[in-house]
């Protein structure tokens, strides 16, 4: 008799992109050996301005069963984020935006936070935050064990915090205007907004309870 082999289920493949080469990167190394997901996650670092890191995520857009991108607005004109955030969505690419800096996602494990600031304002308000929680050694972007032991156990905090900061924005925005944006909602306008958690909930998460 023929042999059977046993065949694997094999999980689809989520490839996120980022252009923030340390904390970015370490952060979604480090969640996908912090959660399981239901995907095979793979974190590709791409040195490339918004437009260009989604175009090398269209690329991987065939073998995979999501592909996301995550930068930050920083010093990029409105316009060009707007032009690639209209690219993304066309050529069917996640767009996890921070604006100004993915500290504002980072704080958001803490607490909701929406106040106006600049990137530099930001890195300045984490490292007290984070020293205020007891966690002395403050905000470093290369830091590995600043994510495992401070924001990845607040993960869901973090989700609903960002959720919660961006749906009043959205609300406010409809208050004001009578139609819906054609181009979507001026995230770049936003400051300070994070779409981080859109990425957390499209990788399906297990629950660590």
């Amino acid at each position: 008799m023929a042999r059977k082999t046993k065949k694997l289920h094999q999980r689809d493949k989520f490839v996120i992109f980022t252009n923030g080469k340390m904390t970015e990167k370490n952060y979604f190394q480090a969640l996908r050996g912090y959660r399981h997901s239901i995907f095979d996650i793979t974190v590709k670092f791409v040195n490339a301005d918004p437009e260009g890191l989604i175009r090398r995520a269209v690329k991987e857009k065939d073998s995979s069963n999501q592909v996301w991108v995550v930068f930050d607005k920083d010093e990029f004109p409105s316009d060009k984020i707007t032009a690639a955030m209209i690219f993304a969505r066309k050529s069917n690419v996640g767009v996890a935006l921070s604006n100004a800096a993915f500290e504002v996602w980072l704080i958001n494990h803490i607490k909701e936070y929406s106040s106006e600031k600049t990137a530099s304002e930001l890195l300045q308000i984490l490292d007290s935050i984070l020293k205020d929680e007891g966690y002395l050694a403050g905000y470093s972007k290369n830091d590995s064990d600043m994510i495992t032991e401070v924001f990845l156990p607040r993960l869901d905090e973090a989700v609903h915090n960002a959720d919660v900061s961006l749906q009043k924005r959205i609300a406010e925005y409809n208050l004001i205007h009578t139609h819906s944006p054609q181009h979507g909602y001026p995230y770049c306008d936003w400051n300070s907004c994070t779409t981080v958690h859109k990425l957390i909930e499209a990788l399906k998460l297990d629950s660590r309870d």
